[in-house]
């Protein structure tokens, strides 16, 4: 098993496993043949575990963090107390202050998704104590999320005009040259009709991916977005790209007008 130290240098795809209810299947016949001794707990940490419905949903979030898939990928290689994991993580980044109530907030997220456990105690210090502090390491060694469970996935919210209004208001805070305030009622209007269209295909992008039987987490949204985008009737993809092409043209006025005159922006 590789030492904690490992953790930074391991790609994210090590962190967890997207694939179909159909593979899980496969895998779980090959890891439960071939590590019999792990799945009875005598390693410490279940070989397999697999993660469905809001259990999957908050271990992707939960794994949106660095600092946490950092901590997570340490906690597969042995068990680590707070204190030890903010030492490990002070050294993966000398110049970064690591607070041990940082820590402890990420491995309560990381718990609450199932991806780590409390593994009992030890005494702290030399062991000259009676004081314990708690141990954690992670819930398994392979941890698996079906597709079918991804239609929940974490994406941006649908825009409104207030968030609208928002977007506009940052642009003029970096020096776009906004126009008339009816102009900006109007694009809000474009720019808010412009996200509801690209939703509707979504239905039909996330039972599109259920047929894929792996694929990174990161890749499933924007595969998602796009096929949303592509899985449009024509007259609704007709209409998206007139008003992509009119929003971004106002906006893009707008920074030649104003920001874009500055070569500091740049």
């Amino acid at each position: 098993m590789a030492s904690a130290d490992d953790s930074s240098s391991r790609s994210d795809a090590d962190l967890v496993t997207i694939t179909s209810g159909r593979m899980i299947r496969e895998i779980i016949g090959g890891i439960s043949s071939g590590n019999s001794s792990c799945m009875t707990g005598d390693c410490g940490m279940d070989s397999l575990k697999i993660l469905t419905g809001d259990e999957a949903i908050q271990a992707f979030k939960a794994l949106s963090d660095e600092t946490r898939r950092r901590i997570f990928h340490a906690l597969k290689a042995r068990r680590m107390s707070t204190s030890e994991i903010v030492e490990f993580l002070s050294q993966q980044d000398p110049n970064k202050e690591i607070k041990p109530q940082t820590v402890r907030y990420h491995l309560k997220e990381l718990a609450r998704s199932g991806l780590i456990r409390q593994d009992g105690y030890e005494p702290a210090g030399n062991g000259d104590t009676h004081i314990m502090k708690k141990v954690w390491r992670a819930t398994a060694e392979n941890i698996f999320i079906a597709t079918e469970n991804l239609d929940n996935l974490p994406s941006r919210r649908a825009a409104d005009i207030a968030t609208a209004y928002n977007i506009v208001s940052v642009m003029k805070q970096m020096g776009f040259a906004i126009p008339s305030e009816p102009e900006i009622r109007e694009l809000a209007k474009k720019y808010v009709e412009w996200d509801e269209l690209w939703r509707k295909g979504r239905g039909h992008a996330e039972q599109m991916l259920r047929m894929v039987p792996v694929i990174d987490p990161e890749v499933y949204v924007a595969l998602r977005r796009l096929l949303s985008i592509i899985s449009l009737h024509d007259t609704d993809y007709e209409h998206y790209w007139q008003i992509s092409r009119e929003v971004t043209d106002a906006l893009r006025d707008a920074y030649r007008r104003g920001a874009g005159k500055n070569p500091e922006v740049y």
